[in-house]
């Protein structure tokens, strides 16, 4: 049966002093948030403690963000109004910037007719046609992660 999950305060509350464990966002928040800022500024900022007055605090990765993000505050701060949560103005610090993300590999190289051919006689012997096409899927694959530039 599988099991409702928890929020990190939930996680966290009892292994946290009562005070943080409060301050802690609640999941519906970190939705709101996502909802609120977009994926592009949910992506560069999270929100990480909910303190006493309506303060929302946001870490943020980079000082461009942190400028977007102070410009950006107040109609933040609306939506997250608007949705129900009682955030009065951000507070925003600095986090660490995760390194940028490694471009995409670029695509394997095919088969040769000839290669499709060997590949084919290869497994031309196997009756089951289900388990041939598996094989068959499989074989291409590693040939054309062989194929491919450094390997």
């Amino acid at each position: 049966m599988p099991r409702e999950p928890i929020s990190i305060r939930e996680l966290l509350g009892g292994a946290l002093p009562g005070a943080l464990a409060r301050r802690l966002p609640a999941p519906e928040l970190l939705a709101a948030w996502r909802e609120a800022a977009g994926r592009a500024i949910a992506r560069r900022a999270l929100p990480v403690a909910l303190e006493q007055g309506g303060v929302l605090v946001v870490a943020v990765s980079g000082s461009a963000w942190l400028q977007e993000l102070s410009l950006a505050g107040p109609q933040l701060c609306a939506r997250l109004q608007e949705a129900g949560f009682d955030v009065a103005r951000l507070k925003l610090v600095k986090a660490p910037t995760p390194p940028p993300p490694k471009p995409p590999a670029p695509p394997l190289p095919e088969l040769g007719p000839e290669e499709e051919a060997e590949l084919a006689a290869g497994l031309a012997h196997i009756s089951d046609p289900e388990l041939r096409a598996a094989l068959t899927a499989l074989g291409r694959a590693s040939l054309r992660a062989r194929k491919a530039p450094g390997k």
